[in-house]
């Protein structure tokens, strides 16, 4: 047993193993993240209800967005943003891995009488004919890819958006980081029934790697028959970092803000956004 524990707590090399797709492909945990998405009192799979509002007022006001430009949502989920981005005429479309988060926002865009391309796919190695004006990913979505998702992910945008096209999003900042603490905690049914809908037992051990400026959850599963890891690791940028990345991947006229509703930067704030122009 001291063995296995030992294996169990061992820190795994940074970006040693990425499972982000399990979480919105898996049934059971994809409808425990839909259930997050869709709660309007926490931060988890989407911002609270309030800050979203402000989000979408923002993007919708910044970008003119109307009858006629092209947008398109990367990791959509249920359609929280592609609904309201639609509401304005614009043509929308909206990318996700989960089916059942797609579901959800077809039934939003039904109900409202909207127009909305939905698409199961992986923004990293999405490819089709469209182009688009605007390109928007919030939720923190870049810090979860490794460096090469990373450099996936900004080929896709900028194969998709027009010239003069506008990729805006949401980052992790340094500053986030130092409240990460190293830990490990173990519980039946961990994280009460996330992980499954059969009993189990849960460990979750969080690490720090400094000199990368990356954190890692790891979460072990295990049931009866099965065991899982997961893997969510997250990159803390600066401003600087972030504005290498884009203008490494060919775009220009980067804009560094607090947020998605046009806050300030402050590099004190545990999140900032960027606007970046496709050349």
């Amino acid at each position: 047993m001291f063995e296995e524990l030992s294996v169990l707590n061992t820190r795994p090399p940074v970006y040693s193993q990425v499972t982000t797709p399990d979480l919105w492909t898996d049934p059971h945990i994809s409808a425990r993240m839909l259930a997050a998405h869709l709660d309007p009192h926490v931060d988890l799979s989407s911002y609270r209800a309030e800050h979203l509002e402000k989000i979408a007022a923002w993007i919708i006001s910044r970008f003119h967005v109307r009858p006629g430009l092209r947008v398109a949502d990367f990791g959509c989920g249920p359609g929280l943003y592609t609904t309201r981005l639609a509401r304005t005429g614009a043509d929308v479309t909206g990318l996700d891995l989960s089916s059942r988060s797609l579901d959800h926002a077809e039934s939003l865009a039904r109900a409202d009488g909207l127009s909305v391309r939905y698409l199961e796919q992986d923004y990293l190695s999405y490819r089709d004919e469209a182009r688009y004006d605007l390109i928007i990913m919030v939720m923190r979505d870049y810090c979860a890819l490794t460096p090469d998702g990373r450099r996936a992910l900004l080929r896709t945008v900028r194969a998709h958006l027009d010239s003069g096209g506008s990729f805006a999003f949401d980052v992790d900042s340094a500053a986030a980081m130092a409240g990460v603490r190293e830990q490990a905690a173990y519980a039946p049914s961990l994280m009460d029934g996330f992980w499954s809908d059969r009993p189990y037992f849960g460990f979750h051990n969080t690490y720090r790697y400094e000199s990368e400026r990356v954190s890692l959850d790891k979460f072990e599963i295990f049931e009866a028959d099965r065991t899982r890891t997961y893997f969510n690791w997250v990159r803390y940028f600066t401003p600087d970092e972030l504005t290498g990345d884009l203008v490494d991947a060919g775009f220009a006229d980067v804009e560094i803000l607090g947020d998605l509703t046009g806050a300030p930067y402050s590099s004190e704030a545990p999140q900032f956004a960027a606007i970046a122009v496709n050349r």
